[in-house]
């Protein structure tokens, strides 16, 4: 099925740039942290449920407020996993969406996420096998403290190009300090074609009801926020450090997630429009995103680059349309820490 054309509001929202309204949101440059916990930044917390999937069957996912009438069936086969989610968009429309994947694919992306201590630990024996290595042929041929010095060097900083990589390969990064975290940026980038499917659920649903770019961005939200179920995954799980994040499409086939796994999760259905344009926003404890786009009045966005981004609350179970956040997110918004910008593009 080939994508339709952007609507065309979606031209506008790039020369908005140039015609700045009165500034309803935060200056993108404000403060810029990270906030590590134990050697990792985690942007979720930690859960006492040993469980990573939600029981097979239907049922209403966990809102508050407002919010619509839900529900999600889950099947897991020998052969595939399924997922079908009933929900409402922000018009009151009703809307239904599934995802199927083969168990043979599931099961190498699942495990693909997330890296291990044996893994690093490989790497250290690595390094040391390396020094004594060269410190044995700098005895054996002679060589001066200056030339083991520069072997032993090398030695290291090729380590820390394999320590990078074999994070990056599991979806992680180290940033400065040696800290740890997932790579939401890449972590996006990465299951935008793998979520596609889901894409195109949502693709037709748009043009059958005409939906512009706001109704889409609105469906995809409110299917995030309260059709899956409000969840915190533990940052290590069955030996393997996950961040406490969910990889997309794990949290669409077992039905759950905390607030960067479902920032995550909308952040790769969107990107199947090339004309999207998102950021991640982090702030302590909490993960949300901002999308490109004219904001109404009322809206929350802030600035980055010139650009205005509408602020989203993908976590749920508060059913809150695009340009609203809950009052606990505006106060960590507003907070000495600051917040941290990820460009999604």
């Amino acid at each position: 099925m080939a994508w339709r054309s952007p609507a065309r509001a979606w031209y506008a929202v790039l020369l908005s740039g140039a015609f700045v309204s009165a500034r309803l949101g935060f200056n993108a440059d404000r403060r810029m942290t990270v906030w590590p916990v134990e050697g990792m930044a985690l942007y979720g917390q930690s859960s006492d449920d040993e469980d990573d999937e939600m029981p097979t069957g239907q049922g209403p996912a966990q809102n508050t407020g407002n919010g619509p009438r839900t529900y999600q069936r889950l099947q897991k086969t020998g052969g595939y996993r399924a997922a079908t989610y009933g929900f409402q968009n922000f018009n009151r429309d009703k809307i239904e969406v599934s995802y199927q994947i083969p168990e043979k694919d599931f099961r190498p992306y699942n495990e693909s996420f997330g890296y291990t201590k044996e893994g690093i630990n490989e790497l250290k024996a690595w390094k040391e096998t390396a020094r004594k290595s060269a410190f044995n042929l700098a005895v054996k041929q002679g060589k001066s403290q200056a030339q083991l010095d520069a072997a032993v060097a090398a030695i290291d900083k090729e380590y820390d190009v394999k320590v990078k990589e074999y994070l990056a390969s599991h979806g992680f990064r180290m940033l400065k300090g040696n800290v740890v975290t997932v790579d939401m940026p890449k972590l996006v980038a990465k299951n935008a074609a793998l979520i596609k499917p889901l894409s195109l659920n949502f693709e037709k649903l748009a043009t059958q009801r005409k939906y512009r770019s706001p109704e889409i961005i609105g469906a995809v939200l409110s299917f995030v926020q309260s059709a899956m179920y409000y969840k915190q995954p533990d940052p290590v799980y069955k030996n393997k450090h996950t961040g406490g994040v969910l990889p997309p499409i794990t949290a669409v086939v077992v039905g759950w997630g905390d607030c960067d796994t479902k920032t995550g999760l909308l952040g790769s259905i969107l990107s199947n429009w090339s004309q999207m344009k998102m950021v991640g926003v982090g702030v302590p404890g909490h993960y949300l995103m901002g999308v490109l786009l004219i904001p109404e009045k009322g809206d929350l966005f802030l600035e980055y680059q010139g650009l205005q981004y509408v602020l989203v609350e993908p976590a749920g179970p508060a059913w809150m349309p695009p340009g609203q956040v809950g009052e606990e997110t505006m106060n960590l918004l507003n907070s000495r820490e600051g917040y941290k910008i990820e460009p999604f593009f």
